[in-house]
Formats: structure tokens, C-alpha cells, sequence
């Protein structure tokens, strides 16, 4: 199945992973998440490797748990080094540790403390929505959610110069 987004989460968050992937596929997006997209006798780190480079955006379900995770952490090095959109949905007041703290510390975060509410996936949902809108078909763009203010320039007809 082709998808859009790789969901990175630690498996004691599942149920919330789980709940985001359904909101996003009732959406219309199409989502990759283990272990369900890995097919048996397939191997576990190639089948996330190749997910992750077929991705456009990875939601990553942030906890202490995911904090701790090296597995989490692999997936958001790759993810990096693809260049794919990074959307971490923090469901912990915690901070990350130092090494995802390089890959994370310039991505603005969805905070949806636990539990998440209806509300705060729904956000994700249109956020990841808006990262995959195409332009013309080709270019992908991220339309900013606020209009850029029109700036009114003033002319001087005749201006006065004053000499000393």
C-alpha cells in the first residue's frame, strides 16, 4: 500500500498511535505504521527503512517512553536525513533527550498532553493535511495558515528638501 505518513511511536503508546492512524486514513491519509504494514518474514529494520524513504511526513507520538526509545530515535535519524517533515505530537510534558534534541530543536510541536483530546488529533489531521496539499500537481507546498499583510507604500508627490 503507498502511504504519505510513517508514524513512529514506543509501543506502550500504541493506542494513541493507533488513534491517530485512523483518524488520519478516515481523512483520506495514508499512513504506514508497525506492525501492522510489516508483513510476516519480512525484516523488521529494512521494512521501517523503506517506509520511512517512501514517506512524505513522519508523525512522531512523543513520550517518555518514545524519549527512551532507540528504535524512535533511528527512525527520526532517517527521517531527518530524507528531509521528510518531522510533526512531533507531544503527549508528555517532558523534553527530549540530547540526541533527538538535535534532530528535533527547530520543528514547532503539536502539544496534546495526556490523553490527547479529539480536538488536539484533529489539529494534527488538518496539519498533516495541509503539508501534503499539492501545488499544480507536482511541487508540494506548505501554505501558511495566516495571509501574508498586503504593505502600503506612501509616495511624496513633491517632497520639500530642506538645506542648512
Amino acid at each position: 500500500m503507498a502511504h504519505d505518513v510513517f508514524i513512529s511511536y514506543s509501543s506502550k503508546d500504541k493506542p494513541i498511535a493507533d488513534g491517530i492512524c485512523a483518524n488520519l486514513e478516515a481523512a483520506g491519509v495514508r499512513c504506514w505504521i508497525a506492525p501492522r504494514d510489516i508483513h510476516p518474514g519480512e525484516d523488521w529494520p529494512a521494512s521501517i527503512s523503506a517506509a520511512i524513504t517512501k514517506s512524505k511526513v513522519m508523525v512522531l507520538v512523543f513520550s517518555a517512553d518514545s524519549n527512551s526509545s532507540k528504535q524512535v530515535g533511528n527512525e527520526i535519524s532517517l527521517t531527518f536525513n530524507n528531509n521528510l517533515v518531522i510533526i512531533p505530537f507531544k503527549i508528555e510534558d517532558i523534553e527530549p533527550e540530547l540526541g533527538k534534541q538535535y534532530y528535533l530543536a527547530r520543528t514547532h510541536w503539536l502539544e496534546a498532553m495526556n490523553p490527547p483530546t479529539t480536538e488536539q488529533v484533529q489539529r494534527l489531521v488538518e496539519r498533516v493535511q495541509v503539508i501534503l496539499t499539492p501545488l499544480n500537481g507536482t511541487a508540494w507546498v506548505r501554505p501558511a495558515s495566516i495571509p501574508v499583510p498586503t504593505i502600503e507604500k506612501t509616495f511624496i508627490s513633491n517632497p520639500v528638501i530642506k538645506r542648512t
